[in-house]
């Protein structure tokens, strides 16, 4: 993906811009969680309640109806360019290589991660913010095949 510097010359972002994009990101992901405290699988949002991985960054960054069934996050990749454009291998070893934004759904979805997991998958140095006392998520749960 090509930006633009400021002296109007198209350019690749540098991995700490990409960094500070999946930063972003992670934190959304956590702000969207503490809102719907339970975890949808195979949709963005169910009922009150659940959010996957990607529903909680939308609503990490945009304010939802109470009940945001049937929505789907759109333009999600204008905020977070690493969504479309920061290729990751599953970390699960099942040889899939995906963009960022498929890669939270299949890790979701397929894997059934937590979003603190994913979030803490994305970027590394974002801290989920627990119960007090509580400890961190692993990297992330390995379901049975």
């Amino acid at each position: 993906m090509l930006i633009m510097s400021p002296s109007g010359k198209p350019r690749y972002p540098s991995r700490a811009e990409v960094r500070h994009d999946e930063a972003e990101l992670a934190k959304a992901i956590l702000d969207g969680a503490h809102v719907r405290p339970e975890q949808a699988f195979g949709d963005y949002f169910l009922g009150r309640r659940a959010s996957c991985a990607l529903g909680a960054a939308y609503e990490g960054m945009y304010r939802l109806p109470s009940d945001a069934s049937g929505i789907r996050p759109k333009y999600l990749e204008r905020l977070f360019d690493c969504l479309e454009y920061s290729l990751r291998s599953c970390p699960e070893g099942c040889k899939k290589r995906l963009s960022l934004g498929a890669m939270i759904l299949h890790l979701n979805d397929d894997h059934r991660w937590s979003r603190e997991a994913i979030a803490h998958w994305v970027a590394p140095s974002v801290e989920p913010q627990g119960e007090p006392g509580s400890a961190p998520p692993a990297a992330g749960p390995t379901t049975p095949s």
